[in-house]
């Protein structure tokens, strides 16, 4: 029963906000990637959620989320960071691909494999932290959360972008 709230909740926060964001741009914005804004206030909208979903599933006491909250808020900041780092790799990839300049594919792919590299480490200097602070138990559901709550959260951007699709393709004037 609380599974499915959870999805319920989870489904209408993420639609609302894509829904929100989509009615506001014209249709002819629809192949340009959201803003700096917009992508910023939905990570901060799954957060919350992920927060509060992560509090129920490891029943977490006020002391333990003291202590849990702040090492995945920190992790989360860096790991944000260097993900915007490798999606900015991979468009200077595209690039410089059609360019075909070989040292500048070079470079972009070091730096890429440094970030990949950086990103491991991260999640392992994660997982150190919270295993001090967790339990064998908590360990235990906080991996089966974290892959579920992932799964759950790209399958919602997948409908909220099939459904965008859909009110784009209705609003294409006929040819």
């Amino acid at each position: 029963m609380k599974r499915k709230v959870f999805k319920i909740l989870l489904s209408i926060i993420l639609l609302l906000g894509l829904a929100a964001n989509s009615a506001a741009e014209p249709a002819e914005d629809f192949d340009r990637p959201p803003s700096k804004e917009q992508m910023e206030k939905i990570r901060k909208r799954v957060e919350t959620l992920k927060m509060w979903r992560l509090t129920e599933a490891l029943n977490l006491d006020e002391k333990t989320s003291a202590l849990v909250f702040p090492i995945l808020n920190r992790f989360d900041k860096k790991r944000y960071e260097l993900e915007e780092s490798l999606r900015e790799g991979m468009r200077d990839l595209r690039e410089s691909l059609r360019d075909k300049k070989e040292e500048r594919l070079k470079k972009i792919l070091n730096k890429l494999e440094d970030n990949h590299r950086t990103l491991q480490n991260l999640k392992q200097d994660e997982w150190a932290e919270l295993k001090k602070v967790l339990t064998v138990e908590q360990q235990a559901r906080f991996i089966i959360f974290l892959t579920e709550f992932e799964r759950e959260v790209r399958k919602l951007i997948a409908e909220a972008r099939e459904k965008r699709q859909g009110r784009f393709d209705r609003e294409k004037p006929e040819r």
